[in-house]
């Protein structure tokens, strides 16, 4: 079908146009995603800011006055991709009236750069996986039982870790949907630490702030083995029962200051990541600038892992999701850049996640572009999936990825107007086999790949709590 955008001078812009497209790519402004409903004056006063025009699409939006417009006509697939189609959702979210006192977070980008290829780093990444959870395990057991801990071994793990994703972020990304032999089971944890990581890299804070802040993340939770597993595990607490469950925070505090050589700022992330920028958070009601920066940043990677995957859940949710719910969420519970570039640091499309394509192909993205997030390398299943059946194809390149496809049999995909990804998907449901795709990027074997998931489990801390009983 078609949509008509109109070219516009951001002096004529007004409240409920749709904003399709701008005068520059949308990575060098502080707009998350592609396209959006101008809500409120700010939104104007901040197109102004960075752009002379812009253009609408009057089919989602209001209408420009006609003076002073340029028409113009685009055409799309009949599945438009997520970037147009569905992203609206999330930044069409209201803004608050919460002032912004925080001094604006600072991105010095191109600090780091992809260093290594993913299916060279991703050994590296195993290696390094593997130690920080074990360490990570014996550590906190330790603490746990108020015994002596060898916390420069658990912090020589994590700035491993830290390499690897300085290296190359989505080594990691992938061994963590790789750790378990199901998507589902949790590692909380680890994969908020590997967020905050990656966001940090991404906004090129020093390796030791990295190395710190994921340390605080890996241990913000241990004060949770002095509460008791019924009060953890309610849905819906009672407020004495909620009163008791925040204490986590302190006690978790209080056992890290027994510990010997864990560094006041590690204890800091671990006492401020449930503080929130209006005051909303505990256990002191802390609010802008009071939360340091790194606590800050924990409380965003924390609350994204959390809302990606649900407490002992089901099923996570499909990262756009995620992203609308989090995006909701700034100027309240978070500061509004820090949302902004989190979200645009992990990308719409995170490494591991079930995407479909505008052919009605589906697929599983295997590695991003730093530089052109919405095309990353995607590993399309074909119609021999029980035999791990994939065809790989990167999507910046998008007539080589059509001649790839059609040539292995997707006749659809020389036929839609644009190749790209339409929708992210809910993971389960569609019988992608993660060690066929690794097999196909990587050229390692399931065998190996399977080192690093070690034993099926609830969670970490709850294979933890049973080794503690």
């Amino acid at each position: 079908m078609g949509i008509k955008q109109v070219q516009l001078n951001t002096s004529q812009l007004m409240l409920g146009m749709y904003v399709s497209k701008l005068d520059r790519p949308w990575s060098q402004t502080p707009f998350p995603l592609q396209g959006f409903l101008v809500r409120t004056p700010k939104d104007i006063n901040m197109l102004k800011a960075y752009c002379e025009y812009v253009y609408i699409d009057v089919s989602k939006g209001r209408a420009p006055l006609e003076k002073g417009a340029i028409p113009q006509k685009a055409t799309i697939t009949n599945k438009a991709p997520l970037s147009e189609k569905v992203v609206s959702a999330v930044s069409a979210a209201p803004s608050h009236a919460v002032s912004n006192r925080s001094a604006a977070i600072v991105v010095r980008r191109n600090v780091y750069q992809k260093a290594i290829p993913l299916n060279v780093e991703v050994k590296q990444a195993e290696v390094a996986l593997k130690s920080l959870g074990d360490h990570l395990f014996q550590a906190t057991k330790l603490i746990a039982r108020d015994k002596p801990v060898d916390y420069q071994a658990l912090r020589g793990s994590v700035d491993k870790m830290v390499d690897s994703v300085v290296r190359c972020p989505d080594a990691f990304t992938w061994l963590m949907r790789l750790r378990l032999k199901d998507q589902h089971t949790h590692d909380h944890s680890l994969r908020s630490a590997l967020w905050a990581a990656q966001f940090a890299r991404f906004i090129g804070l020093p390796k030791d702030e990295i190395s710190v802040l994921c340390m605080g993340v890996l241990m913000k939770d241990i004060g949770k083995l002095k509460i008791p597993t019924s009060i953890l595990r309610k849905s819906q607490r009672t407020p004495e029962e909620e009163e008791i469950y925040r204490t986590f925070v302190d006690k978790g505090v209080e056992m890290l200051r027994n510990t010997r050589n864990v560094e006041p700022r590690v204890i800091s992330v671990v006492k401020n990541h449930c503080e929130r920028f209006n005051g909303s958070g505990f256990p002191q009601g802390s609010s802008n600038s009071k939360i340091p920066l790194l606590a800050r940043i924990a409380g965003i990677a924390t609350t994204y892992d959390a809302i990606s995957n649900p407490r002992e859940s089901s099923d996570p949710l499909a990262p756009s999701k995620a992203v609308s719910a989090l995006y909701n969420m700034r100027d309240k519970q978070f500061q509004e850049d820090l949302v902004v570039q989190f979200i645009k640091s992990i990308g719409l499309y995170p490494t591991g996640t079930v995407v479909e394509l505008t052919t009605g192909d589906i697929g599983i993205v295997v590695e991003q572009h730093e530089d052109s997030r919405l095309t990353p390398q995607v590993a399309v299943m074909a119609d021999g999936v029980s035999q791990g059946d994939y065809v790989l194809i990167d999507l910046l390149d998008e007539q080589t990825s059509r001649d790839d496809l059609v040539k292995n049999g997707f006749e659809q995909a020389s036929s839609v107007a644009k190749l790209a990804i339409a929708r992210d998907l809910e993971p389960s449901g569609y019988g992608i086999d993660m060690s066929a795709v690794s097999d196909l990027f990587m050229k390692s074997t399931s065998a190996q790949l399977a080192r690093v998931a070690g034993p099926k489990a609830a969670g970490f801390f709850a294979q933890l709590r049973g080794k503690l009983r």
